[in-house]
C-alpha cells in the first residue's frame, strides 16, 4: 500500500500554505515589534521567524521522505520527518533564549514601549489568523497521517497562546499611563513568561522527535497490531512474542514469533503467514511489512508430537503476552 497521489498532493499544498501564511505573519508582527519596540510583541515576532525557518526546512523533508526505499535506505527516507520536527523544536529553543536576552537588555536600558494601540490590533489580527491555519494542518496532518504536519500544525496553535499572552502584556500596558516606571518591568517580564512557554514547546517537539528517531513504543499500534492477530487467529496458534514495531514515515515495520504445530507443511505454514501479514497492513491502514519467524512448541526439532494445547493457550493473545521476550 502506497501514499495516495491525493494525500501527498494535500500535503505539500499544506506545506506551501504554511510557508506563506507565516511570512505573513512575520511581516505583521514584526510590523507590530518595530511600532511598538516592546519586548513582549518581539517575543511573538521571533515565533514568526522560527515558523517560516521550520516549514522552509520541511519542504526538504518532506521531498526526501517522499523517495523510495534504496539500497542506502532499505526501510526508506521517512523518518526524515523526526529530522524536521527536531528541528523545529531546537529552533524553537533558540527562539526562547534569544527573547530573555533582548528582555534582560530592555530592562537594563528601560526602554519604554510606545504605539501599543496599533500593535495590539496587528496581534489580534495574526492571533486569529493562526489559529485558523493551525486548526487546519492538525486536521489534514491526522488525516494523511503526516506526522510534520500535524507538528507543525500544534506549533502554530502553540503561536496562538503566545499571542494571547502578548495581548494580555499589551493590553495592561494600554490602560497604564505613559511613560509610567512599571512599563518597562511588565513588558520584560511577560516577555520572559512567554519564553518560559516557548521553551516548553520547543522541548516537547525535540522529545517527539526523539521518540520518532529511537523507535519508542506505541502501545495503541501494538494493541491495534495484536487485536488484528486475534481476529484471524487460528485455533492452531499456540502464541505470539517478541512483538515489536517502528515507523519511517508512512511505512510500519512489524515483526514477531508465530508458535504452530511442529508437523505443519512449509506450505500449510507460509499460506498462515501470507494471509496474517496482509490482514495486519490491511488493519493498520498503512504500507511497510509485517516479518513473522515461526516457532514450535519443542525445543528439541526431531520430537514428533505437540504437548497437548493447554486451556489458556486457546485465549485471545494479549499485549503483555505478545511483547515479551524469549529467547529462540
Amino acid at each position: 500500500m502506497t501514499v495516495p497521489g491525493s494525500d501527498q498532493r494535500l500535503r505539500f499544498r499544506a506545506a506551501l500554505i504554511s510557508l506563506l501564511v507565516g511570512l505573513l505573519m512575520l511581516g505583521l508582527k514584526m510590523g507590530a515589534y518595530l511600532l511598538t519596540g516592546s519586548a513582549t510583541i518581539l517575543s511573538d515576532a521571533l515565533e514568526s521567524v522560527v515558523h517560516v525557518a521550520a516549514v522552509a526546512f520541511m519542504f526538504w523533508c518532506f521531498r526526501f521522505a517522499s523517495a523510495p526505499p534504496d539500497a542506502e535506505h532499505p526501510y526508506g527516507h521517512g523518518k526524515a520527518e523526526y529530522l524536521s520536527i527536531g528541528f523545529e523544536g531546537g529552533v524553537i529553543v533558540l527562539a526562547a533564549a534569544a527573547i530573555v536576552w533582548q528582555a534582560v537588555v530592555g530592562l537594563i536600558h528601560g526602554h519604554q514601549p510606545g504605539r501599543i494601540d496599533l500593535g495590539f490590533a496587528l496581534i489580534v489580527l495574526a492571533a486569529l489568523i493562526n489559529l485558523a491555519l493551525g486548526s487546519w494542518l492538525v486536521h489534514v496532518g491526522r488525516k494523511t497521517k503526516s506526522a510534520i504536519l500535524e507538528a507543525d500544525g500544534q506549533h502554530v496553535l502553540s503561536d496562538v497562546w503566545t499571542s494571547l499572552g502578548v495581548l494580555v502584556g499589551v493590553g495592561v500596558m494600554w490602560l497604564m499611563p505613559a511613560n509610567h516606571p512599571a512599563l518597562v518591568w511588565i513588558d520584560s517580564g511577560v516577555a520572559i513568561l512567554l519564553a518560559l512557554f516557548i521553551l516548553w514547546v520547543g522541548g516537547r517537539l525535540v522529545r517527539q522527535a526523539m521518540r520518532g528517531l529511537l523507535d519508542e513504543a506505541d502501545p495503541q499500534m501494538v494493541g491495534r497490531v495484536v487485536a488484528a492477530i486475534n481476529a484471524i487467529r487460528d485455533p492452531s496458534w499456540r502464541d505470539v512474542h517478541n512483538l515489536r514495531l517502528r515507523r519511517s514515515g508512512d511505512a510500519i515495520f512489524v515483526d514477531f514469533h508465530l508458535v504452530v504445530p511442529s508437523l505443519w507443511s512449509v506450505a500449510a505454514a507460509h499460506a498462515a503467514v501470507e494471509k496474517l501479514e496482509q490482514h495486519i497492513l490491511r488493519v493498520l491502514g498503512t504500507q511497510g511489512s509485517v516479518l513473522i519467524h515461526l516457532d514450535h512448541p519443542h525445543s528439541d526439532p526431531t520430537v514428533g508430537m505437540d504437548p497437548p494445547i493447554d486451556s489458556s493457550e486457546t485465549n485471545p493473545f494479549t499485549v503483555a503476552q505478545a511483547t515479551r521476550f524469549k529467547q529462540g
